[in-house]
């Protein structure tokens, strides 16, 4: 993992990059804006970067395989029942149905509420007019 810095009398640019010519490239890309110091760093892997980089690649449904699913339905059906796969794995290794179960209400109030808000949220970007009945009228007064 390569960390680019630009510092600017402003502002600090700060950029993380696995390939090093991406990163060598992003370090001439900031020197032409004649920063007042730029530092190039190898070996920088902070921990929110894993994190976030593992999150993505299994529960994005845009960087997972399930990406290649037109429906969102049918990709939010295929990421529950590996969820359930998941949860029955564990219930094996840990030897228990009771945590099966629990394992199972755990990861459909999960998964369940990862898409309504993923779809909310689509919505909002899509058809803001979706949500302009809510609240005041024209007029200012509650309808």
């Amino acid at each position: 993992m390569y960390r680019i810095k630009g510092y600017f009398r402003d502002h600090t640019v700060v950029r993380y990059f696995t390939d090093q010519y991406d990163a060598i490239e992003f370090k001439d890309i900031v020197d032409a804006h004649y920063p007042l110091k730029v530092t190039f760093e190898k070996g920088v892997y902070p921990v929110r970067t894993f994190v976030v980089n593992s999150w993505n690649a299994v529960m994005d449904d845009r960087r997972n395989p399930l990406s290649n699913i037109p429906d969102l339905q049918v990709r939010h059906l295929v990421m529950q029942v590996l969820a359930w796969m998941w949860c029955i794995v564990f219930a094996f290794i840990i030897g228990s149905w009771t945590a099966f179960g629990i394992s199972v209400v755990g990861h459909v109030i999960l998964i369940a509420a990862i898409v309504i808000t993923v779809g909310t949220f689509e919505t909002a970007r899509r058809a803001p007019q979706y949500f302009g009945g809510l609240g005041r009228g024209n007029g200012g007064e509650h309808e």
